[in-house]
C-alpha cells in the first residue's frame, strides 16, 4: 500500500544528506538536498521507520510539507531507531518527484555511567586525581573526562 505518490524521473531531488544531532533532548534528523531548479518549488519529506518501497513511502508515513528550503528536520524520533526517508519536490504544475530511498539511525542515549570515585593524591609535590568508574557490561564504549582547574 503506498500513498498515492507516483514519481517522474525527470525532475528529481538530489544529494540527499541526513544528519544526526539532538534537539532539546530528543534525537533528531536533519535532512538536506540539493534545490530542484526553478521557481514555485516545494518539498514534503516523508519519513517512517517502515521501509516502503525505494521509491514511495509506506501508507501513514508521517510527513513535513510545504518546505520551501532545500532542508528540514525531523523531531521526536525515538532513540537507537532507523527511519527510512523520501523527499519530494511539487511544483506549481502539481508536478511531483520523489527521490530513491534512504536512510538513518537516530543516536542511541550512552548508558548511564555508576560508581563514579575520584580520588586525589600528592606525590612528589605533583597533585593528581584518579577517577574511576563502573562500566556497563557488554557495550563497547569510549570515554571522554573533562576538568578545569
Amino acid at each position: 500500500e503506498d500513498n498515492g505518490i507516483s514519481c517522474r524521473k525527470s525532475l528529481q531531488v538530489r544529494g540527499v544528506r541526513v544528519s544526526k544531532g539532538t534537539l532539546d533532548g530528543s534525537p533528531s534528523l536533519t535532512v538536506s538536498w540539493i534545490a530542484v531548479s526553478g521557481s514555485g518549488v516545494a518539498y514534503t519529506v516523508w519519513y517512517s521507520t517502515n521501509s516502503g518501497t525505494t521509491t514511495e513511502p509506506p501508507f501513514g508515513a508521517s510527513e513535513l510539507s510545504g518546505i520551501i528550503s532545500a532542508s528540514a528536520t525531523l523531531t521526536d524520533l525515538s532513540q537507537g531507531t532507523t527511519y527510512y526517508i523520501w523527499v519530494t519536490a511539487v511544483t506549481d504544475r502539481n508536478q511531483v518527484s520523489c527521490n530513491l530511498r534512504t536512510s538513518a539511525i537516530t543516536f542511541q542515549a550512552p548508558p548511564q555511567v555508576q560508581g563514579v570515585s575520584v580520588i586525589a593524591t600528592v606525590s612528589r609535590r605533583k597533585p593528581s586525581l584518579l577517577v574511576r568508574w563502573t562500566a556497563p557490561i557488554g557495550q563497547d564504549i569510549s570515554y571522554v573526562v573533562q576538568y578545569s582547574a
